[in-house]
């Protein structure tokens, strides 16, 4: 990938969580890592646009991913058409973008990012297709280790360091 990334899409269950789904009479549950979601703020602080493209509906998913001020569309059939409407959207095409994901479910599109991240856990499918694989398994850092990669490459790891500088 030469130039920078632009948008990051993100896979949900297996990405930003360890993939176990709870479940009650008041609905679906899952645990999220706090530095996955601090990685997500730094992103998007550094012009990085992280969209969460879920093939699930959760309002658990919703939920963090309102209080992170996340981009997100979930129970979607095809992520590809998904993430093409946010390209056009965002005037953006296929080499601006990255993807972070762990199953099948997710190759078509990561197929067509131009830089494929698979997390370390990842169905060895997908690790495959991958560019790169994490070495922190999905839900537990594998989507701030990408970010870090990812603000490294656009020459803005510095601005996230520079804010937590003593003064």
């Amino acid at each position: 990938m030469t130039g920078p990334v632009r948008i990051l899409f993100l896979d949900v269950d297996g990405t930003l969580t360890d993939g176990v789904i709870g479940w009650s009479k008041e609905g679906d549950a899952r645990q999220f890592y706090v530095r996955d979601g601090i990685a997500l703020e730094w992103a998007r602080a550094a012009g990085v646009l992280p969209v969460v493209i879920s093939g699930r509906g959760s309002r658990a998913v919703a939920g963090r991913m309102k209080d992170l001020g996340v981009e997100h569309h979930l129970d979607v059939k095809d992520k590809v058409a998904c993430a093409r409407s946010v390209l056009e959207r965002e005037r953006v095409d296929w080499t601006g973008c990255a993807m972070v994901g762990d199953d099948l479910p997710d190759a078509p599109l990561m197929k067509r990012v131009a830089w494929p991240i698979a997390v370390a856990d990842a169905d060895p499918a997908l690790k495959a297709i991958a560019r790169t694989v994490t070495k922190a398994p999905g839900g537990r850092g594998a989507v701030r280790e990408a970010v870090e990669l990812i603000l490294r490459h656009n020459g803005a790891w510095d601005q996230v360091l520079h804010r937590y500088e003593a003064q």
